[in-house]
């Protein structure tokens, strides 16, 4: 009889959420079947069989597991384990979904989806709220607050039926009828705290752990990218067919080429070591609803641009649905985190603490420039990157060398097509 274990996927996970098992109790299993969905900090995994046989599970929908505990055994059903231990009482157990639970065809009974917004016992706030990646863009993309949503999947867990079942509720509720009184409003009870999700856990410890233990320096440049933005346009334009490149392509190209030249910055510390990157490997800061994710470009040096671009738009897509899996956010060396997208004009970036440096891109805002004649005066792109160094692995030239390439690069983007 073999283990089934809560995998470890990644460094600084510790314990999983055993989302549902996609083979019940008892069912005879392959080798390679996919019998249970966890939950990481990172993202929702699925198990599979490593050997064939029956399955005893051993936890319920909802446990959380310490990595590397037992979740289920596989063998023979004469050596079954005793009764699989409960969820926390917490939280009631829902049945065990089968694989596709996603899909309309599966449609536990749960009460009707309330039209009304939450109370103060029903998710407070969007990161206590369980969901699967689906149920979440779908809501994303109709335009409606997930908090409203009663979850019928595994403990209270969001599904897609959920989702589309409020739509249909709420499209044909009748409109309550507004109420006449006197008397004032009764006060907002106060909030009740909101229970960190896995992820937001896992970042909280991240980054008290690289603000108390990292000593960040900062340098900050200013960009020309009005002949960057030209040339982006221009490749969008020329073939409708092939992937888009976004700015944000254009500044982790440059960042990986400038790495190439300055690599002393591409480094991290670990037992008063300093251990050089294994590759140009440029981490990409992605926002979800949960929390933030990096997922990683490998080998970002020698990737054409638009092949960095295809590669960057796929990563980008799995963090947002929950696919990523471990090769997908682990090994990078560099992280570029842009909010250029929410007119910023400058921001500084926290280090992971696998790594020895971030840069953080700002928006591009236009501004009068006086150009190298010394007398001109023209409205330029300009754009703020600010670069947080670790000053255990460099020192200030460093850090200063290493943004002004990135800076030379993406004012002479060209060079950025050259591999």
């Amino acid at each position: 009889m073999s283990e089934v274990i809560m995998p470890k996927m990644g460094d600084a996970m510790e314990e999983g959420t055993l989302l549902q098992w996609l083979k019940p109790d008892g069912s005879t299993v392959a080798v390679g079947d996919v019998i249970a969905e966890i939950e990481t900090d990172k993202s929702n995994v699925e198990v599979e069989a490593e050997e064939a046989g029956v399955l005893h599970t051993q936890v319920q929908p909802g446990a959380v597991v310490p990595v590397g505990q037992p979740i289920a055994t596989i063998g023979d059903k004469a050596a079954a384990p005793a009764k699989p231990a409960e969820a926390p009482k917490a939280v009631a157990a829902a049945p065990a979904a089968p694989k596709g639970v996603e899909t309309s065809t599966w449609k536990p009974a749960r009460p009707a989806a309330p039209v009304s917004a939450p109370t103060a016992g029903n998710n407070n706030g969007r990161e206590r709220l369980k969901a699967s990646p689906l149920a979440r863009r779908v809501a994303r993309e109709q335009g409606v607050d997930i908090a409203r949503i009663t979850g019928s999947g595994p403990n209270g867990r969001i599904i897609e039926v959920d989702v589309t079942d409020f739509l249909k509720t709420a499209a044909t509720a009748p409109a309550a009828a507004p109420v006449a009184t006197s008397s004032p409003a009764p006060a907002a009870p106060a909030a009740a705290p909101i229970k960190l999700s896995a992820m937001r856990r896992t970042i909280a410890k991240r980054m008290v752990e690289s603000k108390t233990t990292i000593p960040h320096f900062y340098i900050t440049a200013e960009v020309d990218m009005t002949e960057a933005l030209a040339l982006r346009e221009k490749l969008n334009a020329y073939d409708e067919t092939l992937v888009k490149i976004s700015l944000n392509d254009f500044v982790v190209k440059a960042s990986a080429k400038a790495l190439v030249k300055v690599p002393a910055a591409n480094a991290s510390f670990k037992d008063d070591s300093i251990i050089p990157g294994n590759g140009i490997n440029v981490g990409i800061a992605v926002a979800l609803d949960d929390g933030l994710i990096v997922p990683v470009v490998r080998g970002a040096d020698q990737l054409p641009l638009r092949k960095l671009a295809q590669n960057a738009k796929d990563l980008i897509k799995k963090a947002r649905d929950g696919k990523l899996l471990l090769n997908d956010y682990t090994g990078g060396t560099f992280t570029v985190s842009n909010l250029g997208g929410f007119d910023v004009e400058n921001f500084i970036a926290i280090i992971d603490p696998s790594q020895g440096a971030i840069l953080a891109v700002s928006s591009i805002v236009k501004k009068p420039v006086v150009l190298a004649d010394g007398v001109t005066i023209a409205v330029r792109d300009r754009m703020n990157i600010t670069f947080s160094g670790d000053h255990r692995v460099m020192d200030g030239a460093v850090g200063a060398k290493l943004l002004q390439e990135i800076k030379r690069v993406l004012q002479n983007p060209l060079s950025l097509l050259e591999g």
